[in-house]
């Protein structure tokens, strides 16, 4: 336990968008501006002892999955709610999550980190914030106040003023808040005709704008609305799109197209419809008394899907939804293969239901409307190529391909010596082998050391990445050994966990470990960073 003459502050952060590690930056440079020296920490990063050592910690937090730590929390937290975890009665600590407000565990990692620590005897600083989606300003000022509390408490000299927290932006002039226009110049189709999906090559001209990328980072897409689902929602309102909007300087066509969300309905309104409809059945699941069941109705149904169960009107609608997002992509591309160019593969959300066509609001804003899009670069410092004579190991079946394609330009590029194995995985391989003359062309040179493809309906039985790794778990696990560095991108609910699970059974089959040996491995691939996921 330190000193208390001692002043020891931690900075941990967790991310899933990189929202969080921005904040987490803003807080020390902040922190640096009234003389107080820390620099952000994953999270995983961390230990008990490490707590123990300290005298203050500040906690920046994202939501993963079902209310859950994102993965670069994970061992760290499995620690600190373990009941070994000791007193922490020395320690004061500040916790800001960032969340969405649509999902029914808003901020819960964060609302986790914040009991358990004061269960654990350490004391707060202040209450914790739980910023939502615009989480700029909350969590500007709660950087603020928190800098400024530890500013007196450390006695440094220069804490006569006050701490200033600059806006949050990246390196680049163009941020979240202030995206670049760009100019779409490929927009190619990667599967076939009669594919039972839509997978899409996109490259976008960066032009003048400064932004400077690296492998692994993504890029986030600012869509408009589809008008098809704008004219609707006007027709069903039976208003113009030059309608008046009370306190607004923008008529209702504009705000529709531009300005708020119409694929995901709000819990407020939600609430609201529920309070209106005649439609009983709708009313219980929309109360939100079972969240699984409000989970499993709201898939799939949109802003238009609610309004049509209840008569409301305009001013009553529009203060329940939400401002439109961005939506984040893997880059597909390595800037040294292609300078001035951001390359994306993205599937393309399509359905019918309720007697209305579907489509995603980036993915479809992209496959039919887009001649430009605005963009900002969404850095990720936790997804990147080790060193050149590393080996890698790439799970990344469907879309999850993208940021293993840039992996494998920037290899090919700079002569890495380092082999890589690639898991690629798809429903067939005649219709839908994204990219799959370059991936074997990669293969044939070298610069992809094994190519295992899955293929799920090209035979009876499923055949999914998953099942490559078992069956090559010995050869896999010898990779692991030799310091292979484990990669995994895609679908977050079902594939990831799947691979995770793999993973496990590959490193206690062939390693001769039981099941607390075989977590203890994985774990330690993860706080090593050899176990990095980029899902969604």
């Amino acid at each position: 336990m330190p000193d208390n003459s001692t002043f020891s502050p931690i900075l941990g952060f967790a991310t899933e968008t990189g929202n969080s590690a921005m904040v987490a930056k803003k807080f020390a440079q902040a922190a640096r501006g009234v003389g107080i020296d820390v620099e952000p920490q994953y999270l995983n990063d961390l230990t008990l002892e490490s707590l123990s050592a300290a005298t203050h910690f500040v906690v920046i937090t994202a939501t993963y999955g079902d209310g859950e730590l994102p993965y670069d929390a994970e061992v760290f937290w499995e620690e600190l709610r373990g009941d070994g975890a000791g007193r922490l009665d020395h320690l004061s600590f500040a916790v800001c999550g960032l969340g969405d407000s649509f999902y029914p565990f808003f901020n819960n990692a964060a609302k986790l980190v914040d009991a358990r620590l004061a269960e654990l005897g350490a004391r707060r600083l202040i209450d914790r914030v739980d910023c939502d989606l615009d989480f700029e300003e909350p969590s500007e000022a709660w950087t603020a106040t928190v800098v400024n509390i530890l500013g007196e408490l450390a006695s440094a000299p220069s804490h006569s003023q006050l701490a200033e927290v600059e806006p949050s932006q990246q390196d680049s002039r163009w941020s979240r808040r202030n995206p670049f226009p760009a100019r779409l110049m490929v927009n190619r189709s990667l599967t076939a005709a009669d594919s039972g999906k839509s997978v899409r090559h996109y490259e976008i001209d960066l032009a003048d704008s400064g932004i400077s990328y690296r492998a692994g980072d993504s890029v986030g897409v600012h869509p408009i609305n589809d008008p098809v689902l704008v004219e609707a929602v006007l027709s069903h309102f039976g208003v113009s799109a030059d309608y008046a909007v009370a306190e607004q300087d923008k008529p209702l066509g504009v705000l529709l197209t531009e300005h708020l969300e119409l694929r995901i309905p709000t819990a407020a309104l939600q609430a609201l419809v529920a309070s209106h409809t005649r439609d009983n059945e709708a009313a219980a699941i929309l109360r939100g008394e079972d969240s699984a069941a409000l989970t499993n109705w709201l898939y799939g149904r949109d802003v238009l899907d609610l309004l049509q169960l209840a008569d409301l009107g305009v001013d009553e609608v529009l203060p329940t939804l939400r401002p439109l997002q961005h939506r984040d992509y893997s880059i597909a591309s390595s800037p040294l293969v292609h300078p001035g160019q951001i390359h994306l593969t993205v599937a393309t959300v399509e359905y019918d239901a309720r007697g209305r066509a579907h489509r995603g609001v980036a993915s479809g804003f992209l496959t039919d409307r887009a001649e430009n899009a605005r963009i900002h670069l969404v850095p990720n410092d936790s997804f990147r190529l080790p060193a050149p004579d590393a080996p890698i190991v790439m799970v990344g079946p469907g879309t999850g391909i993208a940021p293993f394609r840039a992996f494998l330009q920037e290899r090919q590029a700079t002569g890495a010596t380092g082999q890589s194995w690639l898991f690629f995985g798809a429903r067939h391989r005649a219709t839908d082998f994204l990219y799959g003359d370059e991936l074997t062309a990669f293969h044939k040179s070298g610069v992809l050391t094994r190519l295992d493809c899955a293929f799920s309906r090209d035979q009876a039985a499923k055949d999914h990445v998953q099942h490559h790794m078992l069956d090559n778990g010995a050869e896999l696990y010898r990779w692991l050994q030799d310091g292979a560095y484990f990669y995994v991108c895609g679908d977050a609910e079902r594939m990831a966990k799947d691979v995770h699970r793999a993973l496990h059974e590959v490193v206690a089959t062939a390693g001769g470990l039981d099941e607390a040996g075989a977590h203890a491995y994985v774990n330690n691939l993860i706080t090593t960073h050899r176990y990095l996921r980029d899902v969604y």
